[in-house]
């Protein structure tokens, strides 16, 4: 039985949703977050070369899961940003603008590189 078969719920028309579903939902627990955008960039390489959309190549795989990980990561650093921001008036400190600006880039960098390792995996499954 392969991944493909056992997600059946993923079909060619709504990998790229369920992928991105996926990973921003296990990138929202708390404890694991950064498996949100490994996760994502797994799934979206993966059945981007189940489905054919691809050739199974490591290149592909990998920026296929680069662009899901900057995807998932962009969401997960939005609503980072919109939670710390409510909290902000309760916190002693604030946070400077250009704390803001480095949280976000090293978000953003973060998300794309775990991503392009979860589609490098993808290629060795099955």
């Amino acid at each position: 039985m392969t991944l493909a078969e056992t997600l059946s719920f993923i079909k060619k028309d709504n990998y790229f949703l369920m992928s991105l579903i996926i990973g921003f939902i296990i990138g929202i627990i708390p404890a694991i977050g950064v498996l949100g955008p490994l996760t994502g960039g797994f799934l979206y390489a993966y059945f981007s070369i189940y489905f054919g959309d691809i050739p199974r190549d490591q290149m592909e795989a990998i920026k296929r899961g680069g662009v899901m990980g900057l995807i998932v990561a962009i969401i997960g650093v939005i609503i980072s940003a919109l939670t710390w921001s409510t909290m902000a008036p309760m916190m002693p400190v604030a946070y400077s603008s250009l704390v803001w600006l480095n949280i976000v880039v090293v978000g953003l960098i973060v998300g794309a590189i775990l991503g392009a390792v979860g589609g490098f995996i993808s290629l060795y499954i099955e």
